[in-house]
């Protein structure tokens, strides 16, 4: 009975070794598992993402000016609202009142020699009335004319001088009404302070006054030349920064630059990285935006309904990129050539069509001819 028994585990123990053998072998010839997908048609977009720095987009800043005058007063404090042509600071220069009081001489003077001039030349009219009456017409104004000359050319002379004087008037007048600093434009007063008395205007000056128009701001960044191909005038932008997280705004180019910026780094290594500045308006609720602030700009260039397979689908080994198709039950290498890349998705322009089935995830070292089983 024990014999039997023995043996009745031993049998059953062979079976079950016999099935899984049996099971293994065919897991072995079917293959590792892999997904598949197929082509989908959905609308994509390709984003050009660009560095950036917000600025005001209408700002005011005023330096020291020593040749204009020394600063007397400031009128205006941080915080402060001002509307457009306030008196913000004065300004004033001894010299400028020095060069007033000898124009008003120039101008008195030559105005009191135009005046004698005029009375000599009465004066001498009626001496002429006389004389005609003594020597005859000829004869008085053969012996006056020499005199009726010179008064005339002192009176030409006195007339100029006046001119120029009256000239001199016009730009005194203009100097000092520089003398009163208004403001260019509706806005704030960001900086408002005294420069030091050592500090010279020229390269590295802080301004005296700065005012901005914190509701309406800017950014702006550089584009490569083969960017600027892809960008245009009035194109949407999508504005993120660190500063502000889970925070964007809408913003539209405004403004190419025709010109390229040469950058320094470029030259420093011996050649030009030429880039175009552009800019962008940002649009919404600009509360949480300060000037200086570094964000992204998001530009949206191309939009379309394209084929596309998940990035992962593709490979590249450096040369054309393929995928794997999954024919009679086995992985077969196909090149593609594809377009767009749009988040997760990569259009697919030809190679492949909506009836094959792709493998998106398998085994790392996937290779052609290769057994796979789908799931």
């Amino acid at each position: 009975m024990k014999k039997k028994t023995w043996i009745i585990i031993g049998v059953a123990s062979l079976l079950v070794l016999m099935i899984s053998i049996s099971v293994y072998r065919q897991a072995f010839a079917k293959g590792p598992t892999v997904k598949t997908a197929q082509l989908a048609e959905e609308e994509i977009s390709s984003l050009l993402m660009v560095p950036g720095t917000v600025k005001l987009e209408e700002e005011q800043l005023v330096y020291a000016s020593p040749e204009k005058g020394e600063l007397q007063e400031l009128l205006v404090e941080e915080g402060q609202t001002v509307e457009k042509d306030t008196v913000i600071a004065k300004l004033q220069n001894p010299q400028l009142e020095l060069e007033v009081e000898q124009n008003k001489i120039a101008i008195e003077t030559a105005n009191l020699k135009i005046s004698q001039l005029d009375k000599q030349t009465k004066q001498l009219k009626d001496k002429e009335k006389t004389l005609i009456d003594q020597v005859g017409k000829d004869e008085a104004k053969k012996q006056l004319d020499p005199e009726f000359e010179r008064i005339e050319m002192e009176k030409k002379l006195a007339n100029l001088d006046l001119k120029q004087a009256n000239l001199q008037k016009d730009i005194i007048s203009k100097r000092k009404s520089d003398l009163e600093i208004k403001s260019t434009i509706d806005g704030v007063v960001l900086t408002a302070k005294k420069p030091p008395v050592s500090m010279a205007a020229g390269a590295g000056a802080e301004p005296i006054i700065h005012i901005g128009k914190l509701d309406s701001m800017t950014a702006s960044g550089l584009l490569s030349e083969y960017d600027t191909l892809k960008v245009a005038g009035g194109q949407k932008v999508i504005i993120r920064s660190d500063a502000v997280p889970n925070q964007e705004w809408q913003g539209e180019i405004t403004k190419i630059a025709v010109l390229p910026q040469t950058s320094q780094a470029g030259m420093a290594n011996g050649s030009q990285a030429v880039q175009y500045p552009v800019n962008v308006k940002i649009s919404g609720d600009l509360k949480a935006l300060k000037p200086g602030f570094q964000v992204l700009m998001e530009i949206e260039t191309e939009k379309k309904t394209a084929e596309v397979l998940p990035i992962e689908a593709i490979h590249d080994d450096g040369d054309d990129p393929y995928v794997f198709l999954v024919k009679d039950g086995k992985a077969k290498k196909q090149q593609v050539k594809t377009g767009l890349t749009s988040g997760e998705k990569l259009e697919i322009v030809e190679g492949v069509s909506k009836k094959d089935r792709i493998i998106v995830k398998g085994p790392d070292k996937l290779r052609d001819g290769m057994e796979v089983t789908t799931k």
